[in-house]
């Protein structure tokens, strides 16, 4: 029958009643002479430890029958980053889940990088509390390599551990964790901070403009001249055709005349019934006499109102004054407050009008007064 080689590790059996000493090779029994003295921490700094005590440490962290497995964990820690290589090679998901637990806690507290590639792939065993103690270790080592990894385990992981741990909890921990240590997750979280701010300022600007916007609208909508009744004032577009007014019967308007206009109203009144009204179909310039080859006395905004007065034989000069619908600007600076304006300006009186054979000059006063702007020449060839 062929004899077991006794392990060297084991200790001495007995057997009736006396003590029979393990047969071992003189290297081996100094081996487990210096393996079983108590580690000096101090001299571990100064000397290296041989690669079979290493072994032996990493083999006791798995076996509860071991002699030397409740400080396996701290004696390994207190040998540092020497261990780690030993360490990836039992932190593999085929490994006993006691052993690869138990490296896995002295990886997290030695905090070396070179064990975050082994960690990870344990991250697949398929025992709950080896993949919670994994977790714990990469959250210690704070290696950014492994927050795709973590952000897995937090939405996929649904096990617990056998004292109840979430591992999807332990997860979003982790990646806390690492977020707020690594300085990537640092850069990150200043990127994100430096994008929320530029959206606020653009938010702010655009919120300016348009409050400036709407702001300006307002200040020319219903726009009061001072002594005038308050009328909402629209501009309207130069291309549009502004439609006769009709005069409500039912309510007639009463509009209080401006300052200004007051100043300039006619020494002979003029009949108001039966007034024959029309609309200024765009802006035009008011002549003292039928004539383009004349300073203007005036100026009619589109869509005021005017009173027919005369026309010429033709028909292609109407004279008229001013109604009451008006634009802020309008004005015949003559004496009774009449001017020729061009009939393809204005829209066709309803009626038939008087015939002013000889139409008289403008006075020196009329054509010299200085508020009668004419308008621009390219505008007067089809603005007479």
């Amino acid at each position: 029958m062929t004899s077991e080689r006794p392990n060297p590790l084991d200790p001495p059996r007995e057997t009736a009643g006396e003590i029979v000493p393990v047969e071992a090779e003189p290297v081996v029994l100094d081996r487990v002479t210096r393996r079983i003295e108590p580690i000096d921490h101090q001299s571990l700094r100064t000397k290296r430890p041989s690669h079979e005590q290493i072994t032996a440490l990493i083999e006791a962290l798995g076996d509860t029958g071991h002699p030397f497995h409740a400080e396996a964990v701290d004696e390994l820690v207190a040998l540092g980053s020497i261990v780690i290589p030993a360490l990836c090679r039992a932190i593999r998901p085929d490994q006993p889940w006691l052993m690869v637990y138990r490296a896995a806690e002295v990886a997290g507290r030695i905090r070396d990088g070179r064990a975050t590639g082994a960690l990870i792939q344990a991250l697949r065993h398929p025992n709950s509390n080896v993949r919670w103690s994994v977790v714990r270790a990469l959250a210690q080592i704070g290696d950014v390599r492994a927050l795709l990894e973590l952000r897995r385990v937090a939405q996929q992981d649904q096990g617990r551990t056998s004292w109840g741990e979430s591992i999807a909890g332990t997860a979003l921990s982790a990646l806390s964790e690492l977020r707020r240590n690594s300085v990537w997750g640092q850069s990150i979280e200043l990127a994100k901070n430096a994008a929320v701010a530029v959206l606020m300022i653009v938010a702010l600007v655009l919120a300016y403009s348009v409050i400036s916007r709407l702001r300006s609208e307002l200040e020319l909508f219903g726009q009061v001249i001072p002594g005038q009744t308050q009328v909402p004032q629209f501009t309207l577009p130069t291309s549009a055709v502004v439609p006769t007014r009709v005069r409500p019967t039912a309510v007639p308007l009463t509009l209080t005349q401006p300052t200004r206009q007051a100043s300039l109203a006619p020494t002979t009144p003029i009949m108001t019934t039966n007034l024959i009204t029309g609309t200024v179909l765009q802006d035009a310039n008011v002549r003292p006499i039928p004539d383009t080859n004349n300073q203007p006395i005036g100026r009619l905004a589109q869509g005021d109102e005017v009173v027919f007065q005369a026309r010429t034989p033709g028909g292609e000069w109407y004279l008229v004054s001013l109604g009451a619908l008006r634009g802020p600007n309008s004005r015949i600076g003559s004496s009774d407050g009449t001017g020729w304006v061009n009939s393809s300006l204005l829209t066709a009186p309803g009626a038939e009008l008087p015939v002013r054979e000889s139409p008289p000059t403008a006075t020196p006063e009329a054509t010299a007064t200085p508020e009668a702007t004419a308008i621009p020449e390219a505008t007067a060839t089809t603005t007479p």
